[in-house]
Formats: structure tokens, sequence, C-alpha cells
């Protein structure tokens, strides 16, 4: 939201309004410092971290089960393909026996996907997230019931781009989406609770399979799957068009109070300057939160020009932080589509099924245990601010898991193998996410970096889909090894990015990078519109390891 209008906003907290409409809207009024009912700053600590707590239940009642919700049909709809193979989709639609026709079905998907998660997500303050997310969502759920009903490979070709298209705005709208209402140190748990929706789609996908199976139908298994799936997405994106909150000031169920004490938590620091008995200035003290909201609409007023917006992307990509974290991203996120799109199958060539019902339905453990592992790993993350840590332990974990289910000779091991990289691998994005959100500041540049590291987990997908031939099973050798592989790389590239943050953080508390803003300061620059042009620049700002 825009400094003005978060002024304007608090001071119209008492009424009722819309969570659809725009996060640009532009107001006029000013916020009234006597209104006893919205007063946060003569709280003491205890009511101030009571009004807190509740605030955050209710943002996360509103928010969290809305994303995950919303990832997880996406997530369903981009990889129930896997299903669809187990119920007849190559056989009906003529394709290789060799799976090379499947693999191309899902490596187009990721062509367009990869090209428009950038520009996508540049666009969303643009439109507002309450507009654009349902959007995507409706378009992507009309495009995957369409799949339901093509009659050859090449239509099925065709589709899986308009998907890729319809989808590709989805994962960082929602990764963005989360900073216009959480601080840097609660999004570890919230990006995990929605990102669970990956896991759960997993759960919840071979699940409805199975029941699909086993129904009389007016189309193939394969095609119904598509069709269900996809009409239920479009009527969840019509609704959230009506309950998504658009920003802050379109929450429902929050008090005028807990109003402004979600603006003061997002407002950028903000200090001011007192006189001292022996030097006349004292070092910065910390302004109240109404003055530092106020400060936000009075001094920060860049304006968000093309050339400003160019200057943010092009910061993101040459940010060695951003770069790290996105090739790991690469690197996990490749074993994490090579479980979705394959473990249907790979579970089923170990013999331990009778049927494809029951392959299906082995497909689930796996991804409900990761679901619960998850979560854990968030809690704590938060919790203690482990971010690296918990990245590596939950790396640890799938190499283990890839191990087990790559060299033992006994079904079930390699079974319990696949359950344990499945906890491992859908476990790390949302800490990825996180961790790459924690330590990037700025609209535009959180905006292109979190779509920057989806461009690279994505493109990790891609790679997936050519790694698992049918000739080589059940060993999978060149699946499994290549992950093996990228997971030790994920681990180097990741503790790189932590000490370099390390390395990083001394300098600038050397006084190494203050030039970065005394050089501002003498152009007259405010302290709070310093902040907002220099974002994870400014020598204040401190990473998160």
């Amino acid at each position: 939201m825009s400094a003005p209008a978060a002024q304007a906003d608090l001071a119209q907290a008492r009424e009722a309004s819309s969570p659809g409409d725009s996060i640009h809207e532009t107001k006029h009024e000013s916020i009234d410092n006597h209104v006893d009912d919205d007063d946060i700053d003569s709280l003491s600590p205890e009511q101030r971290a009571a009004l807190e707590k509740s605030l955050k239940k209710k943002l996360d009642w509103q928010i969290v089960p809305l994303c995950l919700m919303l990832y997880l049909l996406s997530f369903l709809d981009r990889t129930n393909i896997g299903q669809a193979r187990l119920n007849g989709l190559e056989q009906d639609l003529k394709m290789s026996k060799d799976g090379r026709d499947y693999r191309i079905a899902l490596t187009i998907l990721y062509v367009p996907y990869i090209i428009f998660e950038i520009p996508s997500n540049l666009v969303v303050k643009r439109f507002g997230p309450a507009r654009w997310i349902p959007f995507l969502v409706v378009c992507w759920g009309l495009v995957s019931m369409l799949q339901g009903i093509v009659t050859s490979k090449v239509g099925l070709y065709i589709n899986r781009a308009f998907l890729g298209t319809t989808e590709a705005g989805i994962l960082p709208a929602l990764a963005l989406y989360l900073t216009f209402f959480y601080k840097r140190e609660e999004l570890g748990l919230r990006q995990a609770l929605y990102f669970s929706g990956a896991s759960l789609s997993g759960t919840f996908g071979g699940l409805l399979a199975t029941a699909i199976g086993l129904i009389k139908r007016p189309l193939p298994g394969w095609g119904m799957i598509f069709l269900i799936e996809g009409l239920f997405t479009i009527l969840f994106g019509i609704a959230c068009l009506f309950i998504l909150p658009n920003d802050i000031s379109k929450l429902w169920w929050v008090t005028p109070q807990e109003r402004k004490l979600a603006y003061a938590r997002m407002a950028q620091p903000v200090t001011t300057r007192a006189p001292d008995a022996e030097n006349g200035v004292v070092p910065d003290v910390a302004a109240t939160a109404e003055k530092r909201v106020a400060a936000v609409a009075d001094d920060a007023s860049l304006e968000y020009t093309g050339k400003f917006v160019m200057r943010e992307v092009m910061r993101t990509f040459t940010d060695p932080i951003v770069l790290l974290m996105a090739a790991s991203g690469y690197a996990y996120a490749t074993l994490l589509y090579s479980n979705a799109f394959f473990s249907p199958t790979i579970i089923k060539s170990l013999g331990i099924a009778k049927s494809t019902a029951e392959s299906q339905l082995l497909s689930v453990p796996p991804t409900a245990a990761a679901f619960f592992v998850s979560i854990t790993a968030a809690v704590l993350s938060d919790r203690y601010k482990w971010r690296w840590i918990s990245i590596v332990v939950l790396i640890l974990i799938s190499i283990a898991g890839i191990g087990l289910a790559y060299g033992s000779k006994v079904a079930s091991q390699r079974y319990g193998g696949i359950i344990l990289l499945s906890c491992g691998t859908y476990s790390i994005p949302p800490l990825g996410i996180s961790w790459m959100l924690n330590n990037t500041a700025g609209l535009y540049k959180r905006a292109t970096a979190i779509a920057l590291y989806i461009v690279f987990t994505n493109s990790g997908g891609i790679t997936s889909t050519w790694l698992f031939y049918n000739n080589e099973a059940p060993r999978y050798s060149r699946g499994f090894l290549v992950n093996l592989c990228l997971n030790a790389g994920a681990l180097v590239l990741v503790s790189v990015a932590e000490l370099y943050m390390i390395w990083e953080g001394k300098q600038r508390k050397a006084g190494k990078r203050d030039h970065r803003v005394n050089k501002l300061r003498d152009q007259g620059w405010s302290d709070a519109k310093i902040r907002e042009y220099l974002g994870d620049q400014h020598p204040e700002f401190e990473y998160m390891l």
C-alpha cells in the first residue's frame, strides 16, 4: 500500500469495507491523533503484546487458509497428470510407451510458466492481489477443466502450455502477498502453512484419483480427474474475489486499534533526532508507532517510475544472496518435482501394490508425513530464527531418503526412503522462500527476487521431467543419482550464502557501508525516504541467518 493511502485508511478504520478494493486507492483524510479507541502508543507492553496476539490470530484465520487452499489447487492442477497417467492417459491419447511424450507434456508447461513469473509479480501492486490472484485462479481452473476433454497428445501439449501461462503468477504472488501483513520473522511458519498445499495436494490427489477410478463416469478416469479438480478451482477462485483481503485496510473483523497496529508493524523503521546537553544531538531514537506511519506518509515520497522499478529489478539480478538462494532452489526443487510427477509410477514399480488403486493410495502417506514435518520445521525456524540450519537439516533428510530409495533392494525399505525424501523435499521450499524474503527489502526487489527464485525452482521442474525413464524401472538410477548430486550442491550453495551474509553484516557494523546513506543525506533526503530507496542495501538492514 502507498504511504498516503496508509495514512488515510487509519482515519477511516471504523468503516466497514470490501476486501476487494484496490491496493492503490488514493484518499486524502489525515490521522486523527485524538481518537482514543485506536490509540496504541499509550499501551503498556503487556497490552500491546495481547493486542498483537489478537491481530495475528485474525490475520492467520483470514489470510493463511486462503493462501493454503490456493496453492494446494495450483500444485494439484499442475501435477495431477501423474495420477492421470496411472488412469490410462498415455494409452487413450496414443502417447509413446517409453514415456517420451509424457515428459514432453510435463516440460511444455514450464516454458511459459518461467517466462511469465516475473512480469506477473510486477503487476500485483498495480491491479491489487484481491483482483489479480482470483483472476489467475479462474483462468487456470478453466484450462485445467479443458485438459480433461483433449483427444490427442498435441491437444494435451497445447493445453499444458496455457496451464503454465495462467499458473505462472500464483506462487510468487502469494509469497509477496504475505509480506503485506506479516513481519519478516513471522513469515517462515505462514509460508510453510500455505506451501504445505503442495504436500496436501499429493494426499488429496491420490485419494481423489482412487475414488474417481471406482465410480461410473461419462469420461475416462483421467479426464474426470482434470474436470472435477478444475471445476472446484474455478468456484474457489470466484469466491476469493469476494473474501480475499486486498491489504490491511480491507481486513475483516479487526478493530480500529488492531488495524492501526497492523500499519505500525509494517511501517519502515523511522528515527528522530533529539537534543543532547553536550553535543547538541544524540543518536537516533525510535519514533512512536503513529509517528512511524506518519513519517512514511510525509517523507518517503518515492515515485515508482519505470526507471525506479527497473533499478529494483536490476538490483535483484546483481545481488549475490538472491542468486545463491535461487540456484539452491533449483537444486532441491528438482527432487520435489521428481517426487510429485513420478512417485506414483515409482511406487507402482516397487511391486508392493496389486492394483492401480493401491498404487494411488500408497502415494498418500509420503505427502501426509511431509505436511507434518514441514509445519514442525517452520515453527522451530520461526521461534529460534534458524533459517540456514533448518534448511541444511532438511536437505540432509532428503539425501538420506534418496540414498535409501536408491540403495536398498528391499521394496518396503525403498518405499520408506520415498517417505523420508518427501519429508525433506516438501519442507525446504517454504523456508527457502522465507529466507529470501527475510533478506530482501523494497516492494519491487522483493517481487522480482521471489519470482526469480521460483523461476529457478521451476527450472528444476523441467529437469525432473527428463530424469525418470520407464526402461530404468525399478531402480531409476539416473533420476536418483542426479537428485543426490543436486542436493549435495544445494548444501554448498546455502552455506556460501550464509557465510556471505555473515561477512557483509560485519562490514556494515564496521561502518564500511555508511557512504550509501551519507551520500543521500547530503542531498537532503529524509531517513524514511533513504530506507525505502536503499532497501536491504541500507547499512542498518540486518540479515536473518
